[in-house]
C-alpha cells in the first residue's frame, strides 16, 4: 500500500503479457493475460496453485459464463485481504468459512467493483473505484487476525468446496464459450453470459452448500477387469475424448438395446429392495424424516433414516430420475441426460463386438458392473452424510456420468 508500484512497474512484476491489450483493463478471471510459469517463480508459489487461482485458462472457455465479471467477496474475509476464486462463482451465495452472504457491490455506495487489474486502481489499490472505500479493515495486523477467523478448519472448508465445483464442472463438460444466440447471431461480450446455460447447471452446488457445510463425496468408479484394454490387446484411447463415445452424438438414443437394459435394471432394483427389506425392514424412509425443497431440486432426510434405505433412494434417484423422453426434451439445454440414457450416451467407447449377439451381452456385462458401482458409491456417500445428521439427496449428486469420467483413473486432464 505505501510502495505501490506505477502500471508499468506492475505490469512487469506481475509477468502480464506483453500483447495484451490494457486499454479496458486485465480481467482477473482468465489467466491468459499472464506468463504463469515468470509469475510463479516471482511469487514463490507452486504453479498448479498458481492457475488454480483464477476461474479458467482462457476466455473461450464456456465456464467462464459461471464466473461473475464484477467482484463478489466476503467482507469479513476481505477485511483481511483474503479473497478466494471460489467467491467469483455465481453458484455460491455465501463464504465457506465464515457462512455469512457474499456481496457483490461497494457496501457504501453500492456499484459493482469490476473484477479487472486497471490502472486506477494503482492509485487507489484495494478500494471502489467510485468512491474510495478501501475493503482493508483499519486495524492492526494482529487485531485483525483476532477478529477475521480465517481458521484452518474453515479453509479446509473452502478447498473442499473448491474441489468439488471445478471436479463437479468438469463432469458437465460445458466445453467452449457460446458466443452466438439461438438464432445464431454473433452476441455482444456484455450478453454472452446472460444467454449461457452454465450457471444455471452449476447452481446445484451452491444450492447444496446451502444445507451442507461440507460437499458430498464423490467416491471413484473403477471399469470391468477387461475394460482398460482394447479387443486388439492395445491401450484403450482416453476416456475424455467425446469422438470415442459410442452413442454421445445421438442421444436421447433409446432403441432394443435401451429397453433390454432397462429391463435389468428393473430385475436388479426389485431383487436388491427384497434384500434390504429382509435386512433393515423399512425400505423406503419414513415420509415424516423427508423435506422436499423444490427450489433447490433437493430431499432432505433427518439421521433416523437407515443408511442402506438413503442409498437405495440415492442408487434409485440416478438411473431412474430423467429416463423419460419428455424430461430430457425439457431439460437438455442445461443438464446432460441423466441414468440409463447417459449412460448409454457417453459410456467410454472401448467398442463391444460387432456382432449384434456379442454386443448385447457385452453392454449387459458392463451395465450390471455400472450399477454395481453406483451402489457401492451411494452406500459411501450416504454414509459420509450420517456423520452431519441429516442426509440430502439428489440425482445430480452423483450423475452416472462419472462412471466414464473415472474410467481412466479418477482424474480430469
Amino acid at each position: 500500500m505505501l510502495n505501490r508500484l506505477n502500471w508499468a512497474q506492475l505490469g512487469e512484476a506481475l509477468a502480464i503479457r506483453p500483447a495484451t491489450s490494457t486499454s479496458e483493463g486485465i480481467d482477473l478471471r482468465v489467466a491468459d493475460a499472464f506468463d504463469l510459469a515468470r509469475l510463479a517463480d516471482t511469487l514463490q508459489i507452486d504453479r498448479h496453485d498458481l492457475e488454480n487461482s483464477f476461474c479458467t485458462a482462457n476466455r473461450s472457455d464456456a465456464l467462464l459464463d459461471a464466473a461473475s465479471p464484477s467482484l463478489r467477496f466476503c467482507q469479513i474475509c476481505a477485511s483481511a485481504g483474503f479473497h478466494a476464486t471460489l467467491f467469483q462463482f455465481t453458484a455460491f451465495r455465501c463464504c465457506p468459512i465464515h457462512g455469512c452472504p457474499l456481496r457483490d457491490t461497494c457496501t457504501a455506495c453500492g456499484q459493482p467493483l469490476p473484477y479487472r487489474l486497471q490502472t486506477g486502481f494503482v492509485r487507489r489499490p484495494y478500494a471502489c473505484h467510485c468512491c474510495g472505500l478501501c475493503l482493508l479493515a483499519a486495524m492492526s495486523l494482529r487485531r485483525l487476525h483476532a477478529k477475521t477467523g480465517i481458521d484452518v478448519a474453515g479453509l479446509d472448508r473452502l478447498r473442499a468446496w473448491h474441489h468439488y465445483f471445478f471436479r463437479y464442472a468438469q463432469l458437465l463438460s460445458p466445453g467452449r464459450r457460446d458466443r452466438r444466440d439461438a438464432a445464431g447471431q454473433y452476441l455482444p461480450s456484455d450478453e454472452i453470459q446472460s444467454h449461457s446455460s452454465i450457471p444455471r447447471r452449476l447452481a446445484f452446488i451452491g444450492e447444496l452448500q446451502q444445507v451442507l457445510s461440507l460437499p458430498p463425496l464423490m467416491p471413484r468408479v473403477y471399469p470391468v477387469a477387461d475394460a482398460t484394454l482394447r479387443g486388439t490387446g492395445g491401450p484403450r484411447a482416453s476416456a475424455f475424448r467425446s469422438s470415442r463415445c459410442a452413442w454421445a452424438a445421438r442421444w436421447p438414443h433409446v432403441d432394443r438395446i435401451c429397453i433390454m437394459l432397462d429391463a435389468a435394471y428393473r430385475r436388479i432394483r426389485r431383487s436388491r429392495s427384497r434384500r434390504l427389506a429382509r435386512s433393515i425392514g423399512l425400505v423406503r424412509p419414513g415420509v415424516a424424516s423427508a423435506h422436499h425443497l423444490p427450489d433447490r431440486r433437493l430431499l432432505l432426510f433427518d439421521g433416523t433414516a437407515p443408511v442402506l434405505s438413503i442409498a437405495l433412494l440415492g442408487w434409485r434417484l440416478s438411473w431412474e430420475q430423467r429416463f423419460s423422453i419428455q424430461t430430457l426434451m425439457r431439460c437438455q439445454a442445461e443438464y446432460p441426460p441423466f441414468g440409463l440414457l447417459e449412460w448409454l450416451a457417453f459410456m467410454p467407447a472401448h467398442l463391444p463386438p460387432p456382432r449384434a449377439r456379442d454386443r448385447e451381452d457385452w453392454l449387459l456385462r458392463h451395465f450390471v458392473h455400472a450399477l454395481d458401482e453406483t451402489w457401492r458409491a451411494w452406500r459411501a456417500i450416504a454414509s459420509g452424510m450420517q456423520e452431519g445428521g441429516y442426509y440430502v439427496v439428489s440425482p445430480l449428486i452423483f450423475p452416472t456420468r462419472l462412471l466414464w469420467m473415472d474410467f481412466a483413473g479418477g482424474t480430469a486432464p
